[in-house]
């Protein structure tokens, strides 16, 4: 698990590196205009707020989310509003995304303007317990500030990208147009590598934010097992969902359960099935895992497993037994 201080040190750390390719970005493609210092410097802080701003909206609009009021689903209002008082942070919106795909995730600028989102196939899949840990997690999220740094990090390489898309392939393609052509590939080429540095920085944190949510998960529940139980139960789940909506894939590091990754997850799971079984009492392991059918993802849902925004399931659960027995978690 991870301590709080490694976090907090991972979160600073990767703040100013993805800050500083950002800039780098910004630099590169100003400085090719002949653009001076100080109007760099200007448009930088203005894509910064920009993005502090529009963040949040991207991710609803690609999530689809609906909110709901106190008269929709009021025990789930009463569980999230008791959790963020435990908390001592303010409690969170609600909404619901139109998605198969059980999930759960939190974003927002600040704590003061979080949404927690569910989506509909997250809600008859979980019983009481195991919902309570859910939220538990994504509660944790926002009393950690994972909310504003995620919202304001994952937007550097998606920009990254679009850039060095714009540059480097439309340059490529007029390629002998005109004389700087050859360089706008070169900051293309820039922007892709600046994408996968950024990418991989963001990543290793969001790794991080999950490890320590699974931990206030289970310090505040007092039940690590409803955790994991849970983890076990959406992965599983997520497996036989045949694809995943495209749209979602922008918030995809903020989910409880990364579903492009969730078949190598089910086979590690599996070959650590015996060690589970031994946390998840009553629980019949296999038979979960025996209802998880292949996925068939497209191309980008392959290319985005190859890197992982969470840590494998089963090392989730592992940590949370391990945690169990440490005496950090006081029992019911």
């Amino acid at each position: 698990m991870a301590s709080q201080y490694g976090l907090l040190g991972r979160m600073y750390l990767t703040i100013f590196l993805i800050f500083a390719v950002g800039f780098a970005i910004i630099y590169a493609v100003m400085a090719a205009f002949g653009a001076g210092a100080y109007l760099i410097l200007i448009i930088a802080v203005l894509f910064f707020m920009l993005q502090w701003y529009a963040s949040p909206k991207m991710i609803a609009a690609a999530s689809r989310i609906r909110y709901i009021g106190k008269d929709e689903y009021p025990r789930l209002h009463v569980l999230v509003e008791a959790l963020a008082k435990q908390a001592h942070v303010p409690s969170p919106r609600i909404a619901i995304a139109p998605s198969k795909e059980p999930n759960a995730f939190v974003f927002g600028r600040t704590r003061k303007d979080s949404t927690l989102v569910i989506h509909e196939g997250l809600l008859p899949l979980l019983n009481g317990d195991e919902l309570k840990a859910v939220l538990a997690h994504e509660i944790g999220h926002i009393r950690h500030g994972d909310v504003s740094t995620m919202t304001f990090v994952s937007f550097i390489p998606v920009v990254a990208y679009i850039v060095a898309q714009q540059l480097f392939w439309s340059s490529f393609i007029g390629a002998g147009n005109s004389n700087s052509d050859a360089y706008f590939i070169i900051i293309g080429m820039f922007a892709f590598l600046a994408y996968f540095i950024s990418n991989l920085l963001m990543l290793a944190l969001s790794r991080a934010r999950e490890s320590y949510a699974d931990e206030y998960s289970a310090e505040s529940t007092g039940k690590p097992e409803d955790l994991a139980r849970s983890l076990v139960k959406i992965t599983s789940s997520n497996s036989s969902v045949a694809n995943a909506s495209p749209n979602s894939t922008i918030a995809r590091s903020f989910y409880i359960v990364d579903f492009f990754t969730v078949d190598r997850d089910i086979r590690e799971m599996r070959a650590h099935r015996k060690d589970i079984e031994k946390f998840l009492t009553g629980v019949d392991v296999d038979a979960l895992l025996d209802q998880a059918k292949p996925r068939r993802d497209s191309m980008w849902g392959m290319l985005n497993a190859i890197t992982m925004t969470h840590p494998p399931v089963y090392r989730r659960v592992l940590d949370l037994f391990r945690l169990q027995n440490s005496g950090k978690v006081l029992m019911d």
